[in-house]
């Protein structure tokens, strides 16, 4: 069970959301950054819970929030951004900080760019474009003792994350991999940090993730290789590919999610020309799936 709130360095402080769920795990996880009298924000919770504002009012102990960054635009990220905007805890010359994008614009909201830097006390966070998760994902590392990254939802805590786009999210994982962090904060699930056997379990994670992605490939290339379940069919749908892949999930949103993940799969293995997509006789409108 995460502590709602949980000092993780000198300057550094996490703030559950209080939105437990299948995708949102323990809850959303905010970071308040800074010592000073004004202080950076990073996400801001779903909105639907009053007592997260108890929590960061507690945390703040009389100092207020002058930068909000969000790392995407998902509503259990961007979603307290009303709750905070009427309340005390923020400045009158708030800034808010998001990458710009026309189909999820936050209302104020300035564009982030790639290595665009945030001042507060004496450390800087230096953003770093991931796209993937979303189109408007921003992880940001923040100098330090140790080299700390927060990850946004591009990396979770515990378990693998949904993706958006896989091809951009693959490089995102290969960029933030270069980057060599020590400590990862999450948008959802534990601080990730310390070593195991000498290496960081900050890489050692990101690796596990790239690691996965190419499992999961692997498997679904294996599966549509296979005799298709239903007979005389001349290939596999997502759904029958989905199953034979993930088949120990019973709940209808986790199954949702599987099945986005595999047809962002084969629209990768399409790209690449290792499968294709043939029409269901009995269905013109399904597309079924074999090797080439």
């Amino acid at each position: 069970m995460s502590k709602p709130v949980e000092r993780i360095s000198k300057g550094i402080v996490r703030v559950l959301g209080l939105n437990p769920g299948p995708f949102t795990l323990q809850g959303t996880n905010t970071y308040v950054i800074g010592n000073g009298h004004r202080r950076l924000l990073v996400d801001t919770g779903d909105g639907a819970q009053p007592e997260y504002l108890t929590l960061l009012r507690q945390t703040l102990d009389g100092s207020q929030i002058d930068q909000i960054l969000l790392t995407h635009w998902h509503p259990d990220h961007v979603g307290g951004l009303p709750l905070l905007l009427h309340s005390d805890l923020v400045t009158p010359d708030l800034s808010i900080y998001k990458r710009h994008d026309t189909e999820h614009p936050v209302d104020g909201a300035k564009n982030i760019v790639d290595g665009q830097t945030f001042v507060v006390d004496e450390m800087t966070l230096t953003a770093v474009l991931t796209p993937g998760h979303t189109n408007d994902h921003v992880a940001l590392l923040i100098n330090s003792k140790q080299k700390i990254l927060v990850t946004g939802d591009l990396i979770l805590g515990q378990g693998t994350t949904i993706v958006d786009a896989l091809m951009p999210y693959m490089q995102s994982l290969d960029r933030v991999r270069a980057l060599m962090p020590e400590v990862l904060l999450p948008g959802h699930g534990p601080v990730i940090q310390g070593d195991t056997e000498g290496q960081s379990n900050a890489v050692r994670v990101i690796d596990g993730y790239i690691a996965h992605r190419k499992m999961r490939e692997k498997q679904i290339l294996q599966t549509v290789a296979g005799t298709p379940p239903t007979e005389g069919a001349l290939g596999w749908s997502v759904e029958q590919i989905t199953a034979a892949v993930y088949p120990d999930i019973i709940d209808p949103r986790v199954v949702w999610a599987a099945q986005k993940n595999v047809r962002l799969h084969l629209d990768k293995l399409l790209s690449e020309k290792k499968v294709k997509q043939v029409a269901d006789p009995l269905d013109p409108q399904t597309s079924l799936w074999t090797l080439i």
